[in-house]
C-alpha cells in the first residue's frame, strides 16, 4: 500500500492539506478513504448528522485506525443542530451510520474540547489547509458564531449541501442542510472561499452496482468498505434515475475539492430557507444583504469522476 501502488499513473498522496468535517456515514467513509489517499490529512471532525455523534466520532476514529492512521486525528463536535432536535438516517446508514460494520459508540463528555476550539487554538495553521464538509454544516457554523475571524481563515471551504438554486433534483430535501438549514445560512453568509457541491450535481456522478467486485482488490480496507457499499446501495440504488447505480454525494465532494477541473462553477451569492414547508431549500440572495457569492457547481464530468475515484483507490493496492 502507498507510493509504490500506481495503474493510471496515479503514485499516491500530493502535500495538499485537508480537514474533512463529517457525519460518518458510509459515502462519508468512503470519501474518508479517498482524501488519505490523495492528501495528507489534518484532522476529521465528527459531527451528529446520519447517526448520533457517538457514532459518528466513533466512527471516524475506527476508520482511521482501519488506515493506518492515529485515531487522535479525529475530534467531536455538535450533537445537535443549532437548533431543534437531531434527524438521523438510519434508514440509509443504518442505526450506527455504518451499516452493519460493527462498531462502538464513544461517548463524548459534555465538558470535552470540541473541534472549535481545536480550530479557534490554531486559526493560524489554517490557511494552507482545505476544508471539505460532508455532514450538517452545524461545526462550520459554532466556529463562526464563536471567533468570526474563522470564516476567512482556510485556504478553501467546500460544503455538500442543497442544490443549485433553480435546478431540477429528484429529492425534495437534500439531507445535510435539512437537518441543519440555520448553521448552513450562517455559512453561506460568513464563509470566505467557500464551494458548494449540490445534490442536483453529485446525483449525476453515481457509481454502477457493477462495479463494486472491484473493491476486492484492495484488501482489508477494500473488504470493510465492500460490505459498507453493499449495505448502502441496497438503499439508495435508484437515487440520480439510475436503477443500476448509486450516488456517492460525499465522495464527489472531495473529488471537487481535489480536482475541481471535473466540475464546471458558477459563482451565486446564496441563502437557506430555514423554517416551513420549504425549509432546507438553497435561494439566491437578495442584493440588498450584498453577500459574497460561493462557488457553486453546476455540472460534472462523470466518466472523469469515476476514473479519479478508482484511480484513487489503486493508492490500497497490495
Amino acid at each position: 500500500m502507498g507510493k509504490n501502488s500506481q495503474r493510471g499513473g496515479f503514485v499516491g498522496r500530493d502535500e495538499r492539506s485537508v480537514w474533512l468535517d463529517m457525519d460518518p456515514g458510509i459515502d462519508d467513509c468512503w470519501a474518508l478513504i479517498i482524501a488519505a489517499a490523495r492528501a495528507r490529512l489534518n484532522g476529521v471532525s465528527a459531527v451528529a448528522g446520519n447517526a448520533p455523534l457517538a457514532n459518528t466520532y466513533g466512527n471516524a476514529r475506527k476508520l482511521l485506525q482501519l488506515l493506518g492512521l492515529e485515531p487522535t486525528l479525529a475530534l467531536p463536535g455538535a450533537e445537535n443542530p443549532l437548533l431543534g432536535r437531531l434527524i438521523s438516517a438510519p434508514d440509509f446508514h443504518g442505526k450506527s451510520g455504518v451499516g452493519d460494520w460493527v462498531n462502538e459508540p464513544v461517548a463524548v463528555p459534555l465538558d470535552s474540547p470540541r473541534v472549535w476550539d481545536w480550530w479557534i487554538r490554531h486559526h493560524h495553521q489554517l490557511c494552507q489547509c482545505d476544508l471539505i464538509a460532508t455532514g450538517p454544516l452545524t461545526n462550520l457554523a459554532v466556529s463562526l458564531l464563536s471567533a468570526p475571524q474563522l470564516g476567512g481563515s482556510w485556504k478553501s471551504v467546500t460544503c455538500m449541501c442543497g442544490a443549485t438554486p433553480g435546478s431540477q433534483v429528484d429529492k425534495a430535501q437534500e439531507f445535510n442542510i435539512y437537518v441543519d438549514p440555520h448553521a448552513a445560512d450562517i455559512v453561506f453568509h460568513w464563509m470566505e472561499n467557500l464551494r458548494l457541491i449540490g445534490i442536483n450535481v453529485a446525483h449525476r456522478a453515481l457509481i454502477p452496482l457493477a462495479d463494486l467486485p472491484r473493491l476486492r482488490q484492495y484488501g482489508k480496507i477494500g473488504q470493510v468498505l465492500g460490505e459498507m457499499l453493499n449495505f448502502y446501495s441496497r438503499r439508495a440504488r435508484g437515487e440520480g434515475g439510475d436503477l443500476e447505480a448509486f450516488p456517492v454525494d460525499d465522495v464527489v465532494a472531495v473529488a471537487s475539492a481535489i480536482e475541481p477541473d471535473l466540475f464546471r462553477w458558477q459563482e451565486l451569492p446564496l441563502a437557506v430557507v430555514r423554517e416551513g414547508p420549504l425549509r432546507g431549500t438553497v435561494v439566491i440572495s437578495p442584493i440588498d444583504l450584498k453577500r459574497k457569492p460561493v462557488k457553486v457547481a453546476v455540472d460534472v464530468d462523470v466518466e472523469g469522476f469515476r476514473h479519479w475515484v478508482w484511480e484513487s483507490m489503486d493508492f490500497y493496492l497490495g
